[in-house]
């Protein structure tokens, strides 16, 4: 399944309410003057600061599966 089929699977099985967050919010997007950018640009200091602090964390096991931590995440967003 593409990305863009399971946006839209996604948007499909979403309560009715939840639908007009995501329009709305997407309207905003296109819309707004300067549009917000969620993703500032790091330094290479900063990415690797993260990166070290990531893989402290995996040694200490403070970590999840991916597949555990998908699965949450569409629990908490209505998804399953």
């Amino acid at each position: 399944m593409s990305t863009i089929e399971t946006t839209v699977s996604m948007l499909e099985t979403m309560p009715e309410e939840a639908q007009k967050k995501v329009l709305l919010f997407t309207q905003e997007l296109f819309t707004a003057e300067r549009p917000a950018n969620p993703f500032m640009p790091k330094s290479k200091e900063k990415i690797l600061s993260e990166l070290d602090e990531s893989e402290k964390q995996i040694a200490e096991g403070k970590c999840q599966e991916a597949s555990a931590a998908i699965m949450e995440l569409k629990k908490q967003h209505g998804f399953v």
